[in-house]
């Protein structure tokens, strides 16, 4: 997997939690006001950014997601170095980037999974079980 692309994945992730948060921001939701609901928003969200990340590399390789995981996570140091948020507080972090990465991937469902395609067209598997029925229908004729 090419570095490139992991990080236009963590950037997809990381750009998609931070305008989502500035709309939930605009409208008066924040994590002091709304408990319950701005986690499980800002958990949609991210998953939401895992799932267009992964529809943008068409791939769902577990070495993917794993370096999307930890590239979000790793850029949400900045908000230590900030003090915004606390060390042991990031460290924690990572069970929610992580719920976030597997709720996007299930997002995605088998879409991007390869579909076996068939040695055969359709128009001769179905010439051929047309003539298979043809040959039962002329040797149990009484005609």
């Amino acid at each position: 997997m090419a570095w490139r692309t992991i990080l236009r994945g963590v950037a997809i992730v990381y750009g998609t939690t931070f305008v989502s948060g500035l709309v939930f921001a605009f409208n008066g939701i924040t994590p002091q006001t709304d408990h319950i609901g701005f986690p499980l928003l800002a958990l949609l969200t991210g998953a939401v950014g895992v799932a267009i990340a992964l529809r943008v590399a068409e791939t769902t390789k577990l070495s993917y997601l794993l370096a999307i995981g930890v590239g979000v996570w790793l850029l949400n140091l900045t908000s230590v170095l900030l003090d915004a948020q606390s060390l042991s507080s990031w460290v924690s972090s990572s069970g929610f980037i992580a719920t976030t990465v597997i709720l996007g991937r299930l997002l995605i469902g088998v879409s991007l999974e390869a579909v076996p395609t068939p040695t055969m067209s359709y128009s001769l598997i179905s010439r051929k079980s047309y003539s298979g029925l043809r040959k039962r229908r002329t040797r149990f004729s009484r005609f």
